[in-house]
């Protein structure tokens, strides 16, 4: 998670001008940051036991703590449904003229070898599978409060975890007075977290019931603990 806060640039009106040497009511002059939120939602790998399991998330809130600050309910930009983006997949590096001829020579061989074009298919341009990351819906609504509001992030199509990125989307327009504080906190609980996959933990043939209570013991014991007290955690200090 980032949070980056930007001063608003006002256009002030002419104003006479007015001599004072009030330094107090200057300080206490009430100003405005816009804050950009960036965050990024995946799965994880977690090695335990001899195996591993693979998790993430399918809610969580992101909590504003203010001091000298308040955000108005109708200044936060950031509500409603929103798609996710994914990374932009790296180019795969070009191959060689070398790895090319070989394959050729291995694919004019194999054929011969086993006796028709057709008992070697595949084997002349090896594939190589890989697992493709779906972005997803998420849900967005806040709390009414404005010294310490509140952002419940939710999926919202029915998948099991958040899978995509927020990229510098405007958050809110914070109402400050000098100097400012913001303390920003995505925390999970442990109804947030899903097991989405696990290799060498339990034989492939064990029940439903059973894989889920241990499933619940994994969530429970292993992985909430290192959740807490927040997932992700920024401050921000303006004046």
């Amino acid at each position: 998670m980032k949070l980056l806060g930007t001063p608003v640039l006002l256009e002030q009106p002419i104003q006479p001008l007015v001599i004072t040497f009030d330094s107090q009511a200057q300080q206490n002059e009430i100003e405005q940051i816009d804050l950009h939120l960036s965050i990024k939602f995946n799965e994880q790998w977690l090695p335990l036991m001899g195996g591993r399991i693979k998790f993430g998330i399918k809610s969580g809130e992101l909590k504003l703590k203010l001091e000298n600050g308040e955000l108005p309910y109708e200044s936060r930009q950031l509500i409603g449904s929103i798609e996710l983006i994914l990374p932009e997949e790296k180019p795969k590096p070009e191959k060689s003229n070398e790895q090319q001829r070989q394959e050729v020579s291995w694919s004019n061989l194999l054929p011969s070898l086993n006796g028709s074009k057709a008992g070697v298919r595949g084997f002349g341009t090896p594939t190589r599978r890989t697992e493709k990351l779906g972005a997803t819906t998420c849900q967005i609504t806040t709390t009414a409060f404005e010294e310490n509001p509140t952002w419940i992030f939710e999926e919202d199509m029915g998948e099991p975890v958040l899978k995509g990125n927020i990229e510098n989307i405007k958050l809110a327009t914070l109402n400050v007075k000098v100097p400012t504080r913001v303390e920003a906190t995505f925390e999970v609980s442990k109804r947030d977290v899903h097991l989405t996959d696990a290799q060498g933990l339990w034989p492939p043939d064990i029940s439903r019931n059973k894989r889920a209570v241990l499933e619940r013991l994994i969530v429970l014991r292993v992985l909430e603990p290192k959740l807490k007290p927040y997932l992700s955690r920024q401050e921000l200090h303006y004046g």
